[in-house]
């Protein structure tokens, strides 16, 4: 969603099908007790179920732009996190900080409206069902006494805590992509695990079922209890050991972390349970289904700062001095900020200490949540990116990483060092429909081509779509060949023996659902060069060498342009703010190259790593040009063959697409026996082939079919199309 707000179009991921999918694939991976998060997805299916709100008919004419589409997506992404924790202010917060680089202040509302309502529904529907007597708190209510929960002498602690915590969510994203890359390339996760992802998911659920088991290593880490039911422990107001100076919790919550004879230390038990659950949160994190990676932060934390105020507590006998008043130590304080810190540090965002208060329902713990939360922060930020970027980057997604803004490199080097030239371009002037289309077939990865007056003076005069230009060729060529057929007396449509044309015809359906189905370019080769006799090609060809007129085009006049000279830091900001996928470079109007997001990512990526210096003229004596490639998905992020997750699966990006046409382009392909229950076995990739190659055949099948037809009628197939 972070990519998709950005302005990258993933095919089929805001559908229909995919959030129906997601929904019964969330209610049964939560109800296996794993131990894994529900946010992710719950923000993934609120998205897609805005995306589709917005075209009913009574939102089309309001949403039909982009921006209005984007801010629909915003409300879902918050409404998301909010109903994940029941914190309407802290889940719009959290999801600004997790999915926007820039947000508009108009969208402010709308989001704390959504949210709003969607916490209402939870804290009134849940209560309804389970209590009846309607008793509305808070998830995980807390009960420190207010302004006795923890002293000055304290803060140094809850300091020290955030750096543990920040070190640990280092480790945490490091051992991800560690292993997220094992699996993609070690041959016998390959060949056992991709093969079938049926595997995966069966191994690691009995993994964890076998280490959870309660009669077994479970009975050191509360394996009698779900993962998330842990957090109302760990944030309990009393301490789990036997100090003299503080309240002991009663017997229903330490049993549960004393083993089975009561004779295991609580020491033992959460360390146990930190450990082994912070490998197993990121290993069910990489199983192919709906989970979220922030609430099993939340407990990893939270059992970190219960462990950290528990041996802090039975070092100072439960109490500490603060003048000469006896200051209870309360370990649930340390959980509630070790909790907060893990997942600000793990996701690079404040708004977490938000969220906690308003899961807890106190506010009195705020100055040692922001300490734990920032300091956790810093030392992860100057190790490692957040979990959320590291998978934009393990997904080949293309997404700008942010820049230091006090670094003066970035403001030294021009978009001359690293842009694209010499521009494929459509001459206005010159260019014929014959060049045109072989500049279509040569370049099938540009989704727009520059317009400019001539290839002398090389004036911008704008921009146009490719499957504009696409359906404007062919249909010139469709048009010409039906005026020439109707001065011939030859109909566009099958007619019937008696001379009528048929009411319903199954070729007709058939034939139209292939129109929408391909591309027009497809379209024109597989209908009309195929079929057409020479003399039809010769006058096809005569035709493609007429000038082209490009006034039929609806073309964009204002693309945005810069000079040379503007700095990658400037550039940077103006694909963050503007969200655009391209940028042209001109001088004096006349077009010289073009970046994309792929060399703004490459320019940083290179400054970063030195081999971009300002005034590093290196790029222009390149003796061969560079190919024009306006996508972030293009031949330089694509995926090695040793790289390949069959487990995630690839994510599809839609060139020359807005968010106002998703679901209506990528529409699903399905043949009958693509449900086939056999198919399920196979590999993703595999299935998606088998069914292209149905699909193929059908359509062959039918077209063989109806020429049959026609031919037995004694008409021309060939001038019926």
């Amino acid at each position: 969603m972070k990519c998709i707000l950005r302005g990258t179009i993933l095919k089929e991921y805001l559908t229909i099908r995919t959030m129906i999918g997601k929904f019964i694939g969330l209610t049964l991976s939560m109800s296996s007790g794993i131990p894994n998060g529900r946010e992710g997805p719950l923000v993934h299916i609120f998205s897609a179920f805005a995306m589709q709100l917005s075209r009913f008919a009574a939102f089309t004419g309001i949403y039909s732009n982009e921006s209005r589409c984007s801010e629909m997506l915003a409300a879902g992404a918050a409404v998301g996190v909010a109903s994940t924790f029941s914190a309407p202010v802290g889940g719009v917060l959290l999801s600004i900080e997790l999915t926007s680089v820039l947000f508009a202040v108009r969208n402010y509302w709308r989001s704390f409206y959504a949210a709003t309502c969607a916490t209402l529904v939870i804290l009134v529907v849940l209560p309804a069902i389970n209590d009846p007597l309607m008793d509305i708190q808070p998830q995980y209510q807390t009960r420190f006494p207010p302004g006795k929960s923890f002293s000055a002498q304290e803060l140094p602690l809850f300091a020290l805590l955030g750096v543990i915590i920040g070190i640990f969510s280092v480790l945490f994203i490091k051992f991800h992509r560690f292993w997220v890359l094992f699996l993609r390339r070690n041959w016998f996760c390959k060949k056992v695990f991709q093969a079938n992802f049926f595997v995966y998911p069966f191994v690691v659920s009995l993994l964890v079922g076998s280490i959870t088991y309660p009669e077994s290593l479970g009975q050191f880490m509360a394996g009698k209890k779900k993962f998330l039911t842990t957090l109302i422990d760990f944030f309990a107001n009393c301490t789990w050991s036997n100090v003299r100076g503080a309240t002991v919790c009663n017997s229903s919550i330490t049993d549960n972390y004393t083993g089975l004879h009561h004779d295991v230390s609580i020491f033992v038990s959460l360390s146990v349970f930190i450990i082994v659950h912070f490998f197993l949160s990121i290993i069910c994190h990489t199983m192919p289904i709906p989970s979220g990676i922030i609430i099993s932060s939340l407990g990893i934390g939270a059992a970190t700062g219960r462990l950290m105020g528990e041996i802090f507590s039975i070092i100072n006998d439960g109490y500490v001095w603060t003048g000469a008043v006896h200051q209870a130590i309360y370990p649930g304080v340390y959980a509630v900020v070790g909790s907060a810190s893990m997942v600000g540090s793990v996701t690079h965002t404040i708004s977490t200490a938000v969220i906690m208060f308003e899961m807890t329902g106190q506010l009195l713990h705020l100055l040692p949540v922001l300490i734990g939360v920032i300091v956790s922060n810093a030392v992860c930020s100057f190790f490692e990116i957040s979990i959320i970027d590291s998978i934009i980057k393990l997904r080949k997604l293309p997404y700008l990483p942010d820049i230091s803004r006090g670094s003066s490199v970035f403001h030294s080097i021009t978009v001359r060092q690293f842009m694209i030239q010499p521009v494929h371009s459509i001459d206005r002037m010159s260019m014929t429909y014959k060049e045109t289309q072989k500049l279509l077939k040569e370049s099938p990865k540009i989704s727009t081509f520059p317009i400019v007056d001539s290839k002398g003076s090389q004036i911008l005069l704008g921009t146009v779509d490719r499957r504009k230009l696409e359906r404007f060729v062919n249909e010139k060529i469709r048009n010409n060949r039906s005026r020439e057929n109707s001065s011939n007396g030859s109909t566009n449509s099958p007619v019937s023996p008696s001379g009528k044309k048929p009411p319903f015809s199954f070729c007709q359906i058939l034939h139209s659902w292939r129109k929408e189905e391909h591309s027009p370019q497809q379209v024109f080769d597989d209908d009309l060069h195929s079929n057409s006799t020479q003399e039809e090609l010769a006058r096809d060809d005569e035709r493609l060498n007429e000038i082209i007129d490009l006034d039929s085009i609806s073309i964009d006049e204002t693309p945005i342009q810069v000079t040379g000279r503007t700095s990658l830091f400037k550039i940077h900001w103006l694909f963050s703010l503007l969200s655009v996928n391209r940028i042209f470079i001109t001088e004096r109007g006349a077009l010289r190259g073009v970046i994309t997001l792929k060399e703004v990512r490459e320019a940083i990526e290179a400054v970063h790593s030195g081999e971009l210096k300002p005034c590093d003229e290196r790029r222009d004596s390149i003796q061969e040009p560079r190919v024009f490639l306006p996508t972030g998905n293009d031949g330089g992020d694509e995926e090695s063959d040793s790289e390949v997750d069959q487990l995630q699966g690839r994510l599809e990006i839609v060139r020359g697409l807005t968010l106002t046409d998703i679901g209506h382009s990528a529409k699903s392909n399905l043949s009958l026996k693509s449900f086939d229950p056999s198919m399920f076995a196979q590999s993703h990739s595999k299935r998606m082939d088998q069914m292209a190659r149905e699909r193929r055949s059908s359509i062959n099948l039918a077209i063989l079919a109806r020429r049959n037809i026609h031919k037995k009628n004694g008409r021309d197939f060939d001038r019926i199309v």
